[in-house]
């Protein structure tokens, strides 16, 4: 895996829901970049260091209460935060103790008395969630988003306009060589296109991999995909983005992120298309075609408004973004 220079870690507070999507108490966007490890030990803390993940599913129900504070803590130290999935956990204690951990968010039984203890015991108000399929509820006004398990990624957009909250599709499968499992042998280039198509359909994608006899996302300890490295990218842009996104539905064809008058990011999948058609407001506007697999960055002649044509290679995995300048 290729590493990733860290970023300096500023606490901007802990995050919250803001319309559908997250931010910092401090008003700094959030965007989870996910993935989920059983416990994240010493050597996970290591490779999550060196990765884009900003966002961790802890899933084992058998970690010592302890070692859970603890590597919830050490995730914290990294400017990461940390989901604790509390199934087959004593609620109350569980809660009680890591509430104090500004980088901890829960992931609740679909027991609604459940989810009330968590509550009551949760001084910290974290993100609360439960973790389902599409036709799971989670409109529920006390779930903060929705955790979604789902191949599909394009149905983000459709959820995120019915339940009016963030969508993460914490489950959309894994990079791997599974032989039980097609939707945990994913290349990795499938994994990703999953992850931009959720992302510019106004949600957010998360990553597994499941590789060889201990993959990470049943032990952690090393990252091994290519996947990785393209969700750094994937971040990149993103963190260069305006505020105020969302998903453009006319675009039916391609899924669009756009903040309105500003930028426009229109990923195009596997589709090799020659030419895509935007209309834009007046203006001088940057154009430039993003290979999201090659992680390269062309740029084409400025547009101006009205109906601009942006000729492409005819290649698969590209994005276009359109900047105002």
């Amino acid at each position: 895996m290729t590493t990733h220079p860290a970023t300096p870690y500023t606490d901007h507070g802990p995050v919250r829901v803001h319309g559908t999507r997250f931010r910092h108490a401090d008003g700094t966007a959030f965007h989870p970049w996910t993935t989920s490890v059983p416990q994240a030990g010493d050597d996970t803390l290591r490779a999550l260091a060196a990765s884009p993940f900003n966002r961790v599913r802890i899933l084992d129900a058998s970690l010592p209460l302890d070692r859970l504070d603890h590597q919830v803590g050490a995730l914290g130290a990294l400017g990461v935060q940390a989901e604790v999935r509390l199934h087959g956990r004593d609620v109350p204690e569980t809660v009680t103790r890591l509430a104090g951990r500004s980088n901890v968010w829960w992931c609740a039984p679909p027991d609604p008395e459940v989810q009330t203890d968590i509550q009551e015991h949760d001084h910290g108000h974290h993100p609360l969630t439960v973790h389902g399929a599409p036709d799971t509820d989670f409109g529920a006004p006390w779930l903060t988003h929705a955790s979604v398990a789902h191949p599909q990624t394009r149905a983000v957009s459709g959820l995120v306009q019915d339940l009016c909250k963030p969508v993460v599709v914490d489950d959309c499968g894994a990079e791997g060589d599974d032989p039980e499992d097609p939707e945990q042998a994913l290349p990795g280039h499938e994994l990703l296109c999953r992850i931009w198509e959720a992302v510019c359909r106004g949600g957010y994608g998360s990553h597994a991999e499941s590789w060889g006899p201990a993959p990470w996302s049943a032990g952690g300890g090393r990252l091994s995909g290519t996947a990785v490295e393209r969700v750094a990218f994937l971040r990149t842009v993103l963190d260069e983005a305006p505020a105020g996104l969302g998903h453009t539905p006319e675009t039916h064809d391609a899924s669009t992120l756009e903040a309105p008058g500003e930028y426009v990011l229109q990923y195009l999948g596997p589709h090799r298309y020659p030419r895509r058609p935007f209309v834009l407001p007046g203006g001088r506007w940057s154009v430039e075609i993003l290979d999201t697999w090659n992680m390269t960055v062309r740029s084409l002649d400025d547009a101006g408004g009205g109906e601009v044509t942006v000729e492409l290679p005819a290649e698969p995995y590209l994005a276009v973004r359109l900047r105002r300048r």
